[in-house]
């Protein structure tokens, strides 16, 4: 009851602690509740207590549609050029702050594996990309935004033949890579700091397809089809166990039937894969052939049905899905983001 309410009572550095645990996208209402609450919001002593909120991502299905799990609504996107740094789903265009675009180009024959946000500067554009070529090795280059004149540089390769990439899943600490290699499956870690290429000794799930993996309360996850003669069966959850004898892919969770059916749209002689996008544990499942859309929260283990997705022609439904945009400050101070 507003009668009861004993915010106004409450110290200024308390109320900040308070807003601090919402979601930047939750806030926006509370900054139009007054001036005095605008002020506190848009404060650097607020800015400072601020952590990226896991319900704060805005899942790009094309170049003007985005999913919001907060809201569990479909909205329009912002304008690229104002648009803070994507995450790259892999293989992938560069899809990124409209800065990027004045970077050198990619190495020859290379695509962009992953961009990484250090801890550090999480509210801030600086930010490491990572470029990879396939075939009978996996050749690496980075490059950080951080220097004067930012240049690829190559980094270590591992001799070995993959047919290619998937997605690459950033450490909890943001020291190294995960990198799922496709024919034949594998493991790959690339550390960061040293640019060296290792083959964890894990055996990959039998049948897997389509599969995607991520990071979530410092554990590595694996979200993929299982496919027998031809067709996806089933979609399972994994995550990486660590023991003294080896590591090893432990089954944590199913996506139900009706969820499976919803994905799938019926289709499973026909239907063969689907593209992913997660953050901070949320992951969302997309079949761009008919805009069917699916959420699973790593939290909770709970699988979502979502509104299908309608009106987007056969380009821009495969364009941007993978990428996720994370709305920063500009929001609060009112600007685009």
């Amino acid at each position: 009851m507003a009668a009861a309410c004993a915010w106004d009572a409450l110290p200024e550095h308390l109320q900040e602690r308070i807003l601090s645990l919402l979601p930047l996208t939750a806030l926006l209402p509370v900054a139009a509740v007054s001036r005095g609450l605008r002020r506190l919001l848009r404060s650097p002593a607020f800015h400072a207590l601020l952590t990226p909120h896991r319900l704060d991502a805005f899942f790009l299905l094309s170049p003007r549609l985005a999913f919001h799990p907060l809201s569990r609504r479909l909205l329009p996107v912002p304008p690229p050029a104002a648009a803070p740094v994507l995450s790259s789903a892999s293989p992938s265009r560069l899809v990124t702050a409209d800065s990027l675009l004045r970077l050198p180009p990619l190495p020859a024959s290379s695509y962009l594996l992953a961009v990484v946000v250090p801890i550090s500067s999480c509210r801030c554009r600086e930010y490491t990309l990572v470029a990879v070529t396939t075939g009978p090795g996996v050749r690496s280059y980075t490059l950080d935004s951080a220097d004067p004149s930012p240049l690829w540089v190559p980094r270590g390769d591992l001799p070995l033949p993959f047919a290619l990439l998937g997605n690459a899943a950033v450490s909890s600490d943001r020291r190294r890579l995960f990198v799922l290699a496709r024919g034949p499956d594998a493991l790959l870690v690339f550390d960061l700091l040293t640019g060296q290429w290792g083959l964890l000794p894990v055996v990959m799930p039998h049948g897997l397809t389509t599969a995607h993996l991520f990071v979530f309360g410092g554990r590595l996850f694996l979200v993929g089809g299982v496919e027998r003669f031809g067709m996806v069966e089933r979609v399972l959850v994994w995550r990486l166990e660590d023991s003294e004898a080896a590591a090893e892919w432990a089954e944590v969770g199913a996506m139900p039937e009706e969820v499976f059916e919803e994905l799938v749209a019926g289709r499973h002689g026909s239907f063969w894969h689907f593209q992913a996008a997660d953050r901070m544990g949320i992951v969302c499942l997309y079949n761009a052939v008919e805009g069917r859309l699916v959420m699973f929260d790593a939290a909770d283990g709970e699988w979502t049905r979502l509104s299908r997705v309608s009106g987007l022609d056969a380009e821009e439904s495969h364009q941007w899905f993978g990428h996720v945009m994370e709305p920063r400050m500009e929001l609060l101070l009112g600007q685009p983001f």
